[in-house]
């Protein structure tokens, strides 16, 4: 299996996010891919390819312009402040496109207290955005069946122009509308974080339907969107669905609501599928909340295979660095095997 890697995504480190007023350490670290580069190179039968960087006009595809150049010069701007961070003090009410200082800028363009810039994000994002587009290219031109993208930071909490959730660039969505030029797309969101971003960016229209399976809001991050009432708006009317399961979840629910899904997706009869997978519903994932055993997610990658689709799996979450390893292996492994 073609697996595309993100090499500079260490740029990306910061050393601190902020929950309820409390500085802790963060849980998206570069250890998360160095874990499952070394799972997969173990485990053998991946080739590895490390893709350019995507370009700005690459990602204003999906992105405001404005944004973009505001993660550009956050991250210039990151190593010169006191901290070597920059994070949002304040919120606005909605948005204000004449606010001028760095204060007001951060709280417009950045959603929540998890999700530093630091002076290497701005490239690692883009890298990430780089090789997802890359694997796009490659299902787009019939050479490959599946390819997995291989990156960090997330991306499916991006949304046109605001990070949050430790997302910047939204890889997936990003891959999912170069493809949308070749056929429709499917998008099955397996984190355990509703991928508010991705919804998002496709919520009005018809080219491509978004599936996700998440801890309810009600309950878990990011607790505004995810519910299952949002299917969609205007020519994307019913092509949103959302499937919040309890905390405390396992494995017979998981595959319920992943069969509602993959029959949802088969009805919309895609050329492609993008996968948004996330380990972060592993029994041990510190933040989760979640109770699957490693061997679910061999389950799920068999599930996706029987859906027949050329399919670009695209790595987001999973904070345990003893599972996300085996997790992903094993999903990537059901989803090739003979």
């Amino acid at each position: 299996m073609r697996a595309i890697e993100n090499a500079v995504h260490g740029r990306h480190a910061p050393t601190l996010e902020v929950e309820e007023g409390a500085i802790t350490p963060p849980f998206e670290v570069p250890g998360r891919y160095d874990a499952i580069r070394q799972a997969l190179a173990a485990h053998g039968g991946f080739a590895f390819e490390t893709a350019p960087p995507a370009t700005e006009r690459d990602v204003i595809a999906l992105h405001d312009p404005a944004y973009v150049a505001y993660l550009r010069e956050a991250s210039r701007d990151a190593s010169t402040q006191p901290a070597a961070f920059v994070m949002p003090s304040v919120f606005p009410y909605g948005p204000v496109p004449s606010v001028r200082s760095a204060k007001a800028r951060h709280g417009m363009y950045c959603f929540d207290t998890y999700t530093p810039i630091v002076s290497g994000t701005f490239d690692a994002a883009l890298a990430g955005a780089g090789a997802a587009l890359r694997g796009a290219e490659l299902l787009a031109s019939g050479g490959e069946r599946g390819v997995y993208v291989l990156t960090r930071p997330p991306g499916h909490h991006a949304e046109r122009a605001r990070c949050g959730g430790y997302s910047y660039l939204n890889n997936a969505a990003l891959a999912a509308n170069r493809l949308a030029a070749h056929g429709p797309v499917a998008v099955l969101d397996l984190d355990v974080h509703h991928g508010n971003g991705t919804q998002h960016l496709f919520y009005d229209r018809a080219d491509v339907f978004v599936a996700s399976i998440h801890g309810d809001p009600a309950h878990l991050y990011p607790y505004f969107s995810g519910f299952a009432e949002e299917t969609g708006t205007g020519a994307g009317l019913g092509r949103n669905l959302n499937v919040p399961l309890p905390l405390g979840s396992g494995e017979r629910e998981y595959l319920a609501a992943l069969a509602t899904a993959c029959e949802s997706l088969a009805r919309v009869r895609p050329a492609f599928l993008v996968v948004s997978l996330g380990a972060d519903a592993h029994e041990s994932d510190p933040i989760g909340g979640m109770k699957l055993p490693t061997e679910s997610f061999a389950l799920f990658g068999r599930r996706v295979k029987e859906m027949n689709l050329p399919t670009l799996v695209v790595q987001e979450g999973g904070y345990s660095l003893t599972a996300i390893g085996p997790c992903t292996v094993g999903f990537l492994d059901a989803m090739v095997s003979a």
